[in-house]
């Protein structure tokens, strides 16, 4: 092995006379205890760094000398982050300004207010500082990117993502609270529906207040504050009613959207008769991107739903908790399967057999958005009765050739029959289910045939040898509960069965902003004079260092006599200012912007909260990313 040289630490003069007196032999012990002790001090330092700078490492977040908490840079990450407030890091707290407002003040960023400034958070325009909030969600090892930066938030993912479609069925189903001891009968199920449904039809449905008291009253809607654990996959359970007897009632119930549970806020709603594609985007209650979902989804301009969304059912608040419409960026676009011109083999084998005996020929073509309207979100919502949520992403689409191809009506069930009844139009929507369907693609005059795949994602080439279940096409709507055993659907328990998912049919490139601050084009937003202090007036006054600006000093222009008709002159004496000889008063200047300046309106709630969830809780590791 080669010999390395050491250089030592200097040391005083007091250890020099002791270690000149020594022998050889008591120089090397000398020599390598200190060596011993150096090594020891660094192991410490480092621990302490290592300690003091892990992202998700509690730390005092406020001091008489600090009060707010420290920022740092984490390479990882590459921005920096806050420290999270006192207290266990499994403890539940709440989202602080200075955590996504990590910017103010960073190194060489010229803000130079004091912390204890009531304007800390606001530039020196006086314009208050908007959050910047980032996070990250991942299935299969693909990785989508959540951010809000100056109220404009960015949903980054791969290209060519695959969907499944699926269509809402105008119910919103209702599950009884586990802690309760009341619930309806079996055979109490048709009066309960209808007891809600008297203000429609009075002649026709029956109010019952007594089973109405109990559906408002210990039947709640999915709700990640509750718990409804126990009814996956059972109609009803066995409970000691208030009089001691057991009896049976229903874990769920499915409710109409116009059901007087729901306080009427749907009576007039649009008919829900168009599918749209979705997939789920991240894992459970999305640990990694929560904080920046509550935020983004505080804003004012979040959960609104365009007119396509409303037709498939996505303003629903109960089956839908939060939602966000987005935009595509420039370049990205929407891909159908379009298959390569042979029928017999574009379409998707059905048997084992048959997908020995040939191959299914796939063939991704860009959608012709200028013919096909598309809107685009990203929503939470969870599956069955469970409190955990997902983020799931979904698209929507209406072919303009043809704006009524994807529309579909079960002409059955309670929300058909009060459909026709507030709605004479209703009768008139497609009835029959769309199997198969077309759409316009770009370069292509006519509208082609769309193609399902086999697999249940066109990104997920081996499912079970990753860890993960299943691995081919669910092939039918409903309830995804259960997959890849038994009978399950592709979807959501308010789903039709008979609107199939068409898996990967659909494909889109995950590109996605959308503005939740005023509209970019508001000649009042963030001018001179739209700062705290400042917005009260039309005219805002400025203050300058006095000196003379612009006069031409370039030999041709003397030579030409080219004088600048724009100088500026700040001075009294009319005479350019040194940094040596210059006046020490500021002089003052005023501008009539014509109208008041606004701001953005940025919604800062105090119940964010921050506390690690799913896999981030479990494993409480440092290393995870769990800051805003």
């Amino acid at each position: 092995m080669e010999a390395v040289d050491i250089e030592l630490p200097p040391m005083d003069n007091e250890t020099a006379r002791s270690t000149n007196s020594c022998s050889g032999y008591h120089e090397k012990v000398l020599k390598t205890l200190l060596l011993l002790a150096v090594f020891i001090i660094c192991a410490l330092i480092a621990v302490v760094v290592y300690q003091d700078l892990a992202p998700c490492q509690p730390k005092a977040a406020t001091s008489k000398n600090n009060p707010l908490p420290q920022r740092f840079y984490d390479e990882n990450y590459m921005r920096y982050l806050a420290y999270f407030p006192p207290g266990s890091r499994s403890n539940p707290s709440y989202l602080t300004k200075r955590e996504v407002l990590w910017q103010a003040d960073a190194c060489g960023t010229q803000l130079n207010r004091e912390p204890s400034d009531p304007l800390f958070f606001t530039s020196n325009q006086n314009i208050p500082l908007e959050p910047a909030v980032t996070g990250f969600m991942g299935q299969f090892g693909t990785y989508r990117f959540l951010s809000m930066f100056e109220m404009m938030a960015m949903f980054i993912g791969e290209e060519k993502h695959g969907m499944w479609r699926f269509q809402e069925n105008g119910f919103i189903r209702v599950y009884r609270d586990k802690s309760s001891n009341v619930g309806i009968f079996p055979v109490e199920r048709k009066r309960a529906i209808e007891s809600g449904l008297y203000y429609v039809d009075a002649e026709k449905y029956t109010k019952d207040d007594t089973l109405l008291g109990i559906l408002k009253n210990h039947y709640m809607n999915v709700n990640p504050a509750l718990d409804f654990d126990y009814a996956f996959g059972d109609d009803t359970s066995i409970i000691i009613n208030t009089n001691g007897r057991r009896v049976e009632v229903l874990n769920w119930i499915d409710l109409p959207i116009y059901h007087e549970k729901f306080t009427r806020k749907y009576r007039n709603h649009a008919p829900i008769d168009t599918p749209a594609y979705f997939c789920q985007v991240s894992s459970d209650n999305f640990p990694h991107a929560k904080v920046a979902w509550q935020l983004i989804t505080a804003q004012e301009k979040a959960n609104k739903v365009g007119p396509l969304g409303i037709r498939a059912g996505l303003d629903i608040k109960e089956n839908f908790h939060k939602i966000i419409r987005f935009n595509q960026f420039p370049g990205a676009t929407a891909w159908a399967n379009i298959g390569q011109g042979n029928p017999d083999t574009d379409q998707r084998p059905k048997t084992l057999k048959e997908m020995g005996e040939r191959n299914q020929t796939v063939n991704y073509q860009a959608i012709d958005q200028d013919k096909v309207e598309i809107e685009i979100y990203l929503a939470e919502r969870g599956y069955s009765n469970s409190s955990v949520t997902y983020l799931q992403f979904i698209v929507v689409m209406m072919d303009k050739t043809d704006p009524e191809a994807y529309t579909y009506l079960r002409p059955d069930g309670y929300y058909y029959d009060v459909l026709v009844k507030r709605n004479t139009n209703a009768k008139n929507i497609n009835q029959e289910p769309r199997f198969n369907f077309k759409i316009s693609i770009r370069g292509e005059e006519e509208q082609k045939r769309v193609y399902s795949t086999v697999a249940f994602a066109m990104s997920n080439l081996e499912r079970p040898n990753f860890r993960l279940e299943g691995g081919g096409c669910p092939a039918k709507g409903g309830d995804l509960n259960g997959y890849p055993w038994g009978n399950p659907g592709s979807g959501f328990e308010t789903n039709y069965e008979e609107v199939i998912p068409v898996c990967d049919a659909i494909l889109i490139d995950i590109r996605f902003w959308t503005n939740l601050g005023d509209p970019l084009d508001d000649p009042a937003v963030k001018i001179g004079n739209s700062g705290i202090g400042y917005n009260s007036t039309k005219i805002a006054e400025y203050v300058t260092q006095p000196n003379f600006y612009g006069r031409f000093t370039d030999p041709y222009n003397v030579k030409n006599n080219i004088q600048n008709p724009d100088e500026l002159d700040f001075t009294t004496d009319h005479k350019m200012q040194g940094p040596k000889n210059h006046t020490d008063e500021n002089v003052t200047f005023r501008i009539d912007f014509g109208k008041i300046g606004t701001l953005n309106k940025v919604n800062f709630p105090e119940n964010i909260d921050i506390a690690p969830v799913s896999c981030v809780a479990e494993s409480e590791n440092k290393n995870d990313y769990c800051g805003p």
